[in-house]
């Protein structure tokens, strides 16, 4: 009980310390020139990296650790160049710390970049300028594409909702969730289930056709702050972000087995769109990238069950 003690005493020490050095420099951030200036610091820091390229021994494990190292950037840094440096080092700790390490950190920076009761006049007006600042320097779809992310990403997020969201899209990583949702109908028509179950290659298929050919085709890449979700898109996957797997993997399942399961097919379509919005809250993507995978995943599941007609025979 005490280790637990201490454990959460030392995360929330390492939160508070991130988010502090995070809002002092937003608070250097006084005129649209200063944001213009920082975003090119940056932009040069990250040209060319991804976040797929940033090395583990870049960062800590240890959250008190990543928040050391953003305050150090921070004390170390002058004036004109601590946004730039707070922000540019933040991306790297979030990029290169385990998953299962990243959470102090991933609530500093959604304090810190969120719209919050005690926030300061000075940090407000930083945050606002940078964000307007790369917004203005996006392509226009990527801009609208943006500003629709922030408005959702930066809905209430309560904890309770975050744990059942980031849980429940977890569960539905792949499209794995979709057997147990055959095998809950087996319940009360075993026949039927396994008829649906001659889904599961055209499911798997059109799941990672989107995961890995399309994705590695498009390759899209994102500002090297976008790491921070602070300014535009939360941390994101290791993989490239268009379009989204999950949303694809829940329109895929969800199209296909509403065959099966006509009555079923409002609630069928209301855990894939639940799937795909959880995408966008949980700042893992672009609204666009849900859109394009929701569409992608329901495209190419029809056309695999087309292709693969022998399995789907009643």
């Amino acid at each position: 009980m005490q280790d637990e003690n201490a454990d959460a005493g030392g995360k929330k020490e390492a939160t508070e310390k991130a988010e502090k050095a995070l809002e002092e420099g937003f608070a250097e951030v006084q005129t649209p020139s200063d944001a213009s200036k920082t975003l090119d610091k940056i932009e040069a820091t990250g040209a060319g990296v991804e976040e797929k390229d940033i090395p583990p021994e870049a960062g800590s494990s240890d959250p008190l650790e990543q928040a050391e190292t953003i305050e150090a950037a921070a004390d170390s840094a002058t004036s004109k160049n601590r946004p730039a440096a707070v922000l540019a080092t933040a991306a790297v700790q979030v990029a290169s710390a385990p998953t299962d390490k990243r959470k102090p950190l991933d609530e500093a920076i959604g304090q810190a970049g969120g719209p919050a009761a005690e926030e300061s006049p000075e940090v407000k007006r930083g945050r606002d300028l940078l964000r307007k600042e790369l917004i203005r320097r996006l392509k226009p779809l990527d801009a609208i594409d943006a500003t629709i992310f922030i408005q959702i990403n930066h809905l209430p997020h309560p904890k309770l909702l975050d744990r059942l969201f980031s849980t429940f899209s977890w569960f539905m990583t792949g499209g794995h969730a979709w057997i147990l949702v055959i095998a809950a109908g087996a319940l009360s028509d075993k026949s039927r289930a396994m008829r649906a179950c001659r889904i599961l290659p055209a499911l798997y298929l059109a799941t990672y056709t989107v995961e890995i050919p399309i994705k590695r085709y498009f390759r899209r890449k994102r500002p090297f702050i976008s790491i921070v979700r602070a300014i535009v898109v939360g941390r994101k996957p290791g993989s490239y972000s268009f379009p989204s797997g999950h949303s694809a993997a829940a329109f895929a399942g969800a199209t296909l087995l509403q065959a099966y399961y006509p009555r079923a097919r409002p609630v069928l379509f209301a855990i894939a769109l639940l799937v795909a919005f959880s995408r966008v809250y949980l700042g893992a993507h672009y609204p666009g990238d849900v859109l394009s995978g929701s569409l992608a995943g329901a495209g190419l599941a029809k056309a695999y069950r087309t292709l693969l007609h022998g399995f789907f025979t009643k």
